[in-house]
């Protein structure tokens, strides 16, 4: 039981204080000792009910392998074993979508039905956004999870970068919810996730160490030493 709510019926219902048995259907079997149930609805008028529960980790056979991931634009991430994960850019995908949704809202008067019907539909879309880009988080960090014993990723400001020119290319990658998710595999998994200084890391050459300056534009790592790589690759070397 949680504070005033608790699961019956095997699950097909949540007793919520005050309201009684409410019909529920279960994203994921259960498992774990119950914590707390919390009740929220979203702007698409779908209501949830967010139960946590207490589980023992679960520690994935050892792989012997390591990781650095460098996070971009240009594409979600490189691995510094030299794997590029591509970009999906769901707000970018759909956003005809959102902004015909946009342009119904702002022709419908204040306070009307039919306003609150675009409303409703613009929501639809961006929950949709929102949605693909959770789905690709947990797949690439359950992946990566699998994979690696022991992960470093940049610890970026996300909140100064998505106030700058790139703002809406930030938003839509989504970085610090990958971050997130990847954290919490990773403990699940029993594996060791590293922050790591991202000052440096694309300007460093990965074999000899010499700086080498390049503007952002540049995407191809060349240094004296004859070392040459992918800009983020050799960003990712050094992250590992």
């Amino acid at each position: 039981k949680g504070r005033g709510a608790s699961i019956n019926a095997g699950g097909a219902r949540v007793r919520l204080h005050g309201i009684g048995n409410v019909k529920m259907k279960q994203h994921r079997p259960m498992e774990g000792v119950l914590k707390t149930i919390g009740v929220t609805r979203d702007e698409c008028g779908h209501w949830y009910a967010l139960i946590t529960r207490e589980l023992p980790t679960k520690p994935l056979p050892a792989t012997g392998e390591s990781v650095g991931i460098d996070v971009g634009l240009a594409t979600f991430a490189a691995l510094s074993d030299g794997t590029m994960i591509a970009n999906p850019r769901p707000m970018k995908t759909a956003r005809i979508a959102v902004e015909r949704a946009q342009r119904k809202v702002s022709r419908r008067k204040r306070g009307s039905k039919r306003r609150g019907k675009a409303r409703l539909l613009l929501a639809k879309r961006h929950a949709h956004v929102a949605n693909v880009r959770r789905d690709f988080h947990h797949k690439t960090a359950r992946a990566i999870v699998q994979k690696y014993d022991r992960i470093a990723v940049e610890d970026l400001n996300v909140k100064g970068l998505a106030r700058g020119m790139l703002a809406k290319s930030v938003h839509d990658a989504g970085w610090s919810q990958f971050v997130g998710f990847l954290a919490s595999k990773a403990e699940e998994a029993g594996r060791e996730l590293v922050r790591v200084d991202p000052n440096g890391t694309s300007q460093e050459c990965s074999a000899c160490g010499e700086r080498v300056p390049k503007a952002l534009g540049v995407r191809v790592h060349r240094c004296l030493c004859g070392y040459t790589a992918d800009r983020d690759v050799n960003a990712a070397r050094n992250i590992h």
